[in-house]
């Protein structure tokens, strides 16, 4: 593959219709002398917010009765400016359609942002409690705060940041009792519930996405964590009592084989393997294999789902 390569970047010189430093260039790529570090460097900037966001509730921690409750929410509240103002000067202008990257550190820098905001507001809230113990509702407006950033600055990552944390709001909500959907019904069975009303959620957002054109690559972010929760929430039913646990069992089987074959037929790999995932454990359930077994197969079956999206990926990269 490398000399087919670089016998066509050597034709295209000779014809003329690549320049030196071009065919160079390419001559280095077909010989595997020039390689992207790009993915690392995207990697190391991810774990470096996550790491910076970390640290900060660290040094939170162990600072507060020196520095004072004022002082550290004033110096977040500049941190998370800093951030901001950052973004503001290097997005680029707003548009449906996916946005050109405009900087390597872009997303990042606009997730230790919206990270350190959080923060921000969970400090306050936990120091001088303005929502008393209806606290979870600021999950509820960091999500809807994040979704806009996400929308605003084309941030995917943010976008599955404001759903999980929509669906964080959801079961704290439900497991403070501030939300329910009916004393008859026991705490998990309420979780299970309001999980399976997110996930169906998820997916229409993800539809509408798609119908709509707007923000139309955001669409498999949300429909990917609509079925992750759906099938979550089948398999949490697994381990209830007699008919209802049969009930479950057939819901994550039938939910499985159709989430296969529409995905198989849409060429979406992803999707095609969580529902042959789901299919066989609703079968493997079925035999009522020890906990350290069940455990086992969740982790082969998820190494398994990753190495066929790293292959997956990378046949599309050969073809393209």
């Amino acid at each position: 593959m490398t000399s087919e390569a670089l016998t066509v970047v050597q034709r295209l010189r000779a014809a003329g219709l690549v320049s030196e430093p071009l065919a160079a260039r390419l001559a280095r790529i077909a010989r595997a002398e020039l390689v992207s570090v790009r993915t690392e460097l995207r990697l190391a900037l991810y774990a470096g917010a996550l790491l910076v966001a970390a640290g900060v509730g660290v040094l939170v921690q162990e600072n507060l009765r020196r520095l004072g409750a004022l002082t550290i929410a004033v110096s977040l509240t500049l941190a998370v400016a800093s951030c901001f103002f950052w973004v503001a000067r290097h997005a680029p202008r707003f548009t449906w359609g996916e946005a050109p990257a405009s900087h390597l550190a872009f997303d990042y820098i606009l997730l230790l942002g919206v990270l350190l905001g959080a923060s921000d507001l969970a400090f306050v809230e936990a120091r001088w409690t303005p929502l008393g113990p209806a606290w979870p509702w600021h999950l509820l407006f960091v999500s809807l705060a994040t979704a806009l950033v996400a929308v605003r600055y084309d941030s995917r990552i943010l976008f599955s940041l404001s759903l999980t944390t929509f669906a964080a709001w959801r079961g704290v909500s439900i497991g403070l009792g501030l939300r329910g959907i009916g004393r008859l019904i026991d705490a998990s069975g309420r979780l299970r519930a309001d999980a399976i009303g997110c996930a169906l959620l998820f997916l229409l957002v993800g539809l509408f996405l798609l119908r709509t054109g707007r923000k139309a690559h955001f669409e498999p972010v949300a429909t990917h964590l609509g079925w992750l929760l759906l099938l979550g929430s089948f398999v949490s039913g697994i381990g209830t009592s007699g008919a209802v646990e049969l009930v479950w069992t057939l819901a994550l089987l039938v939910t499985g084989v159709a989430l296969a074959s529409g995905a198989a037929r849409a060429r979406r790999f992803a999707l095609f393997a969580l529902g042959v995932v789901a299919a066989v454990s609703a079968l493997f359930h079925r035999l009522d294999p020890p906990l350290v077994v069940a455990a086992g197969w969740y982790f082969l079956a998820s190494v398994a789902l990753l190495a066929g999206l790293a292959w997956a990926q990378r046949r599309l990269r050969e073809e393209a």
